[in-house]
């Protein structure tokens, strides 16, 4: 697992978007990346980021007053931001972050107005999500993961208990811690509630006991009232049986001739629809057809009748013609004035084309003898003209005899056209001749049906005055027995209806015992009443009485339950504790040796100490060696550990704290234990700001030869100034700060 690229958006001086992507592992090892950038360029930010985005709660260890301060607050030449975000994304392909996923994001996103979310692969989850995935894949943004500035001297000048927490994460312990803890919320909450409910106990048990007592006079209550009902059941209901079975006989006589009613009215509907169907008939709409058939021929008829006029006006005007042309024909000789002749041929053409309006606007048969005068008119004129010429070549348009054939073969086709209409009339004539006829015999077919409805009428008024007396003797039986119902009611103060339930089995020839009832009432007033409330507030008094024993059941199994947890979490969290803490003890002093070139170095339990103490002390004073015994005894009891001491003793120098050694020495002194941590623990990545700025050359070697010796199983991300770490990175980044007052990236890979 390694971190792959970091996003920051809006995240104090990086208001831009900016990506920094890291060079995945070359074989077994992991790469090194260093920022770098002047004083106040925003290069430490980026840390910032990364230990942010991974749920870091304290503004103070950002170097924040407020959570608005993670956000770009703006500058002279850029508005402010209103939204800070930062991502990181991982590759999980070697599994081991408990996900299920070969690549995952964690997202922190915060507003202005202070609202803020945690994402995981775009999914919002809670900070506890996101702390206890962390604390599975050892690591963390308050521990040796993320070395801020000023973190080296933190570790030396922290107490023994801040120097215990920070060694719980080092150790890799803090997720069983976060799961004690909260096992540890929930005991508490549940040994809350636990006591709620013995006192709801406590106050409620009384007031069952009371109800109890009232429930049992009450079963006994209902018990002779029961077998009081049971008597009075019998008693009643050997009366109420014989009035059903009246009731049940004449409701089978009704039922019977109702079925009989039903049948004769089917049968009377049946009847009547069929005559109301020969009565309100409309028309056939094949009689409408033919009616409109009928009309349509007579209409074509006519038009074809004026067709055939014109066409016979035509054929008498041609033949006319025809006759004046050949009695023109025979004439030989010419005479008369010319301009009479042209005046005369004038007439004739207008009298023409007045002809030939004529013949085509005729639509009556009274027309045709206007159009004949008119002919004779036209031909008149012909005839005074030819008197004029008495020379052959002087005709002309002669009749055509095509033409007149042609009109002829038109009248011919016309003619046949009017005797198949004839037909068609004559066949249409037939049919609603037919017509009439099956309407006489519907009207006849109509009178046999009214007969049969009276019949059935009839039939009908005879079961239904049946049904009438039948339904009188039902009345009186009915009556008899709502009497006895309303007496049932008021003696046995039940409901009627749920007697006459359980009648199927009496026997009529029980005898009654009536003594008995009388005895099992006096026996109820003895008990007297009990309040009808009682009833009502038991059912609930007793749930909420048995819900409460059950979960005060419940919560005490919990708490028995969680306490095991707890035990099995301190017992593997000091297992796992001692041994990491032994073996980082170890490296501790290895790096402490390879910085120094010498010297002593360890960590120890705060008890630990204060037990050479008493050893020294014990040396003085033996008789208090059974003190000693017993106070080792409690002392092996507790799982906890109170604190953590660092003695380091650099070669030469005899000092007995931390406190006494320089600057520099402290700055080793950290390194190495940090080193020995990072050694033991393995986190996917550090992120180290700056802590080498107080190393000096020789220190600052080695300090580069041991990141090149931890980076075989991780991560490093190093903010550096100094030369030699630069020298030992993969991948070199530079922080610029623009005139804007925005961090910009500059990125260079740098070759073996």
């Amino acid at each position: 697992m390694y971190l792959k690229r970091v996003e920051l958006i809006g995240f104090k001086s990086f208001a831009q978007r900016t990506v920094l992507e890291f060079a995945p592992p070359e074989g077994d090892k992991f790469s090194i990346t260093s920022i770098v950038g002047p004083n106040g360029s925003g290069k430490s930010n980026i840390g910032d980021g990364i230990r942010w985005a991974l749920g870091e709660q304290s503004i103070k260890s950002l170097r924040g007053k407020t959570s608005e301060d993670v956000i770009f607050s703006g500058s002279d030449k850029k508005l402010r931001l209103n939204v800070a975000e930062v991502s990181l994304f991982f590759n999980n392909e070697d599994g081991l972050t408990p996900i299920d996923y070969k690549e995952f994001t964690i997202t922190r996103r915060i507003y202005r107005s202070g609202e803020g979310e945690y994402l995981i692969n775009k999914s919002k989850v809670r900070l506890q999500d996101i702390l206890m995935l962390l604390a599975r894949a050892n690591f963390g943004q308050k521990s040796y993961s993320i070395i801020s500035q000023g973190m080296v001297d933190q570790v030396l000048q922290a107490s023994p208990m801040e120097r215990k927490k920070f060694f719980d994460e080092a150790t890799g312990i803090r997720q069983y811690q976060i799961k004690r803890d909260e096992a540890a919320r929930k005991i508490e909450k549940s040994e809350e509630n636990l006591k709620q409910a013995e006192i709801a106990l406590a106050e409620i048990e009384p007031r069952m006991k009371s109800l109890t007592r009232q429930i049992k006079r009450l079963e006994k209550r209902q018990e002779i009232e029961g077998q009081l009902q049971n008597l009075q059941k019998k008693y009643y209901g050997s009366i109420l049986q014989g009035l059903d079975e009246q009731i049940i006989e004449i409701n089978k006589e009704i039922q019977r001739e109702s079925e009989n009613q039903k049948i004769i009215e089917k049968k009377l509907s049946e009847l009547q629809k069929e005559s109301e169907n020969l009565v309100y008939e409309e028309t056939d709409d094949k009689y409408q057809n033919l009616q409109k058939d009928y009309q349509k021929i007579l209409e074509l008829k006519d038009e074809l009748f004026n067709k055939q006029s014109t066409l016979k006006a035509k054929i008498y005007f041609e033949e006319e013609k025809r006759k004046q042309v050949q009695l023109t024909h025979q004439k030989t000789k010419f005479a008369g004035d010319p301009e009479k002749i042209f005046s005369e041929l004038k007439d004739i053409g207008a009298l023409y084309e007045k002809f030939l309006q004529n013949l085509n606007q005729i639509s009556l048969t009274e027309d045709l003898e206007k159009i004949k005068n008119l002919a004779q008119d036209v031909s008149k004129k012909i005839n005074h003209l030819f008197e004029y010429f008495q020379r052959p070549q002087l005709i002309t348009n002669l009749p055509n005899e095509n033409e007149v054939e042609k009109i002829q073969k038109e009248k011919d086709e016309l003619d046949q056209q009017i005797s198949d209409l004839n037909k068609k009339l004559s066949e249409i004539n037939q049919e609603l001749g037919l017509f009439t006829e099956n309407e006489r015999q519907k009207r006849t077919k109509l009178l046999e049906w009214q007969r049969k409805i009276q019949d059935q009428q009839s039939e009908l008024n005879v079961i239904n005055h049946k049904i009438n007396e039948f339904q009188i003797n039902l009345a009186r039986v009915e009556t008899k027995k709502d009497t006895l119902l309303e007496e049932i009611k008021n003696e046995m103060k039940i409901d009627p209806q749920n007697l006459s339930v359980a009648n199927d089995s009496i026997d009529q020839e029980i005898t009654m015992p009536f003594e008995e009832i009388q005895n099992l009432k006096h026996q109820l007033e003895l008990i007297g009443g009990i309040d009808p409330e009682v009833t009502k507030e038991y059912p609930q008094v007793h749930e909420h009485f048995e819900f409460l024993n059950t979960q005060s059941i419940d919560l005490r199994e919990g708490i028995k339950s969680l306490n095991l947890i707890i035990k099995e979490l301190d017992k593997k969290i000091k297992e796992q504790f001692t041994i990491n803490f032994s073996k980082i003890n170890q490296e501790f002093e290895r790096y402490f040796k390879m910085f120094f070139g010498g010297g002593k170095a360890k960590i120890v339990f705060e008890e630990d100490k204060e037990m050479q103490e008493k050893d020294e002390e014990q040396k003085i004073n033996p008789e208090n060696e059974n003190k000693k015994e017993k106070e080792l005894e409690e002392e092996e009891s507790e799982s906890n550990i109170n604190g953590i001491e660092i003695l380091a003793v650099p070669p030469g120098k005899k000092v007995k704290n931390v406190e006494t050694l320089s600057g520099g020495e402290r700055a080793l002194t950290s390194l190495a234990l940090i080193f020995a941590i990072i050694n033991i623990n393995k986190p996917p990545f550090v992120v180290i700001d700056e802590s080498d700025a107080a190393l000096d050359e020789q220190n600052s070697n080695r300090f580069a030869q041991i990141l090149d010796e931890l980076r075989n199983f991780t991560q490093f991300i190093v903010i550096t100034h100094n030369r030699q770490t630069m020298e030992a990175a993969n991948i070199l980044y530079g922080v610029t700060i623009s005139v804007d007052g925005v961090s910009k990236l500059i990125s260079l890979k740098l070759e073996d």
